[in-house]
């Protein structure tokens, strides 16, 4: 007896959700008659096709005509086959920085600095304005010096 009702039951619910599945919203049966554009959201806005574009249906912004559902889906690409690239016995590589010594206090190249052997004060106020326009900011006051300047100054100056 429990295996008649059982059964009865799952005949009764399986036609119910196959019926659900066949019905039409009541917004497909208003534009099922128009003709079919199917739009989706794309970077750029919104695009539309006269046909639903499956590999985007989650991106489907809304549709006139028939359901996209109600078309038959096209039949999946074959897999692309992956393959490495032949190996090759020489890279291209960029030369590695040379290492160079710090100054010891030797002033000749850079003539920006007071007291340096080829000193130009116009040639370092240039260099210190378009330092500062490059960085977008003015560091130090050329106009004083302060005590650290000085200081660090005099600490890479090789004593004579």
């Amino acid at each position: 007896m429990l295996k008649r009702v059982l059964t009865a039951m799952m005949v009764v619910m399986s036609g119910a959700a196959l019926g659900a599945c066949a019905q039409k919203s009541a917004y497909e049966a208003a534009v099922e008659d128009r003709e079919p554009v199917y739009c989706y959201q794309s970077l750029a806005g919104v695009v539309c096709h006269e046909k639903p574009n499956f590999r985007d249906e989650r991106r489907i912004v809304n549709y006139f005509g028939p359901a996209p559902k109600r078309y038959e889906r096209p039949a999946q690409p074959p897999a692309q086959k992956l393959f490495a690239p032949e190996p090759v016995n020489y890279w291209a590589k960029d030369p590695e920085p040379l290492p160079r010594a710090q100054p010891q206090g030797d002033l000749a190249d850079r003539p920006w600095i007071p007291g340096a052997p080829n000193h130009d004060a116009a040639s370092a106020q240039r260099i210190a304005s378009e330092r500062e326009i490059l960085a977008g900011t003015r560091l130090v006051n050329g106009d004083i010096n302060t005590p650290g300047t000085e200081a660090f100054l005099s600490s890479i100056v090789a004593p004579k």
